[in-house]
């Protein structure tokens, strides 16, 4: 009899080794399987679109949905000023969202960058070694994780930070997994931005910044037929440096360069989110105004000369009226012309009366400014007869 209980006893105990052998096995087949399908819907994500905005809203489900992530914030390093910023983020409060974080030693993110390693809090409440957002480094609980994102082959874009409420929250092996993934999240926002780069650069011009004739060109068709389908109005404008090439003459071509860089922040910092704005060629610009009649074109007109005008410019005082200043011209569609080519036309035909009547000005179209340019077209051929 004892020694069937003995027997029984030992079989019962290899059945629970066996049940916790099965338990650690499942557990691990679970984290490969979360692993797999977190990579998969990363690539996934990737495969759908190339569009930054979406990517990291892809990113933020997978984190909050597969990973019970409390707060997630993604910061990438800005290249002009090397600051790191929130590009992405849930759980935060609004003040956080906001901010950024100090470029310090002691700050966990830029010393997880520094590092190019993670660093893991476990309990929050208990840390003072590190610093986090501006401002707001006391009264945290749970356990945070901040992990460089290193594409691949490429230097660290920036650190995706993790915090649950909990303390001790991330195991070893989940750190594991998700410093994995992070490697993917950096390869997949690596992509996207050399995407959005490489697109940026197609359609903006390489000096000012904004767009180019092209991408403009696209625009106009668009905005025309939109125009023309829902009759509401359009308004081009062609906006020309006065002087610009004496100004180039005397200072030099450099200083040119940076005079048409700052007149077109000036320009664009002064437009709606709506309007389209692009480099024409050499000291001109063209402004479409989506929605904007001829009257109010005359306020934007007159806003755009106004801000270049009060605006300082370096060795401005060499010039003619010693300032800097532009002469706009400008036509209407439904107003002037239903014809996209005219529109452009006629612009030209305000912006080259307003340089006429002694620059620093706009025009607005009218057939009359037609008239007289036939007519002084006509005055040239006769005289270069003579």
């Amino acid at each position: 009899m004892t020694d069937t209980v003995n027997h029984l006893k030992d079989r019962i105990s290899g059945l629970q080794k066996k049940c916790i052998q099965f338990e650690e096995l499942n557990s691990e087949l679970q984290e490969r399987l979360i692993e797999l399908y977190s990579l998969y819907q990363i690539s996934f994500a990737l495969s759908l679109t190339f569009d930054f905005n979406e990517v990291l809203k892809s990113v933020k489900r997978l984190y909050k949905k597969n990973f019970k992530i409390n707060e997630l914030s993604i910061m990438l390093l800005d290249e002009k000023t090397n600051n790191l910023k929130i590009v992405a983020s849930y759980g935060l409060r609004t003040a956080l969202r906001n901010s950024s974080p100090r470029l310090e030693a002691k700050n966990i993110f830029y010393a997880a960058l520094k590092r190019k390693k993670h660093i893991y809090i476990s309990d929050l409440s208990a840390e003072t070694k590190y610093s986090y957002f501006n401002n707001f480094n006391s009264s945290r609980n749970g356990s945070f994780l901040s992990i460089p994102l290193i594409p691949e082959k490429c230097a660290p874009l920036g650190v995706i930070s993790l915090c649950r409420k909990q303390v001790n929250a991330f195991s070893p092996s989940e750190i594991e997994l998700l410093l994995k993934l992070a490697v993917q999240v950096a390869n997949v926002i690596e992509q996207t931005l050399l995407f959005k780069k490489t697109k940026e650069l197609s359609i903006t011009d390489e000096l000012t910044g904004i767009y180019n004739r092209r991408y403009f060109r696209q625009r106009l068709e668009r905005e025309v037929t939109r125009s023309k389908r829902y009759k509401r109005p359009l308004t081009a404008v062609m906006i020309d440096i006065d002087h610009f090439k004496k100004y180039n003459d005397i200072n030099g071509h450099l200083l040119g360069d940076e005079v048409l860089k700052r007149v077109a922040q000036l320009l664009e910092n002064n437009i709606r989110k709506a309007d389209i704005l692009a480099r024409y060629g050499g000291e001109e610009f063209i402004l479409l105004l989506p929605e904007i009649d001829k009257e109010h074109a005359y306020q934007v007109a007159e806003k755009l000369r106004k801000t270049i005008e009060k605006s300082d410019f370096p060795k401005q005082e060499k010039l003619p009226y010693k300032k800097l200043t532009i002469s706009l011209g400008f036509s209407t569609l439904l107003e002037d012309t239903y014809n996209a080519h005219e529109l452009l036309e006629f612009a030209d035909i305000a912006l080259y009366e307003a340089k006429k009547r002694g620059r620093n000005r706009f025009e607005g179209y009218s057939a009359d400014l037609s008239d007289d340019m036939k007519d002084n077209k006509m005055l040239s051929m006769d005289n270069d007869a003579l």
